[in-house]
């Protein structure tokens, strides 16, 4: 869940903004490239579970 060549640390992606999420893996942010053309939507929803489901196994 962390690239430490400048991607988002996924860890610490607030858990309140599951559409900010959804967007960013789509479309890219930063160094990120976007994903939507490989992804299809609820691929990406499943990533935003396994993100969320993490929260209790790091403590945010």
């Amino acid at each position: 869940m962390q690239d430490p060549q400048g991607a988002f640390d996924l860890r610490k992606f607030p858990h309140n903004e599951r559409e900010r999420f959804i967007a960013s893996v789509a479309r890219g942010k930063n160094q990120m490239p976007g994903w939507g053309g490989m992804l299809k939507p609820e691929d990406i929803e499943a990533l935003w579970a396994y993100v969320v489901s993490a929260e209790s196994i790091y403590g945010h």
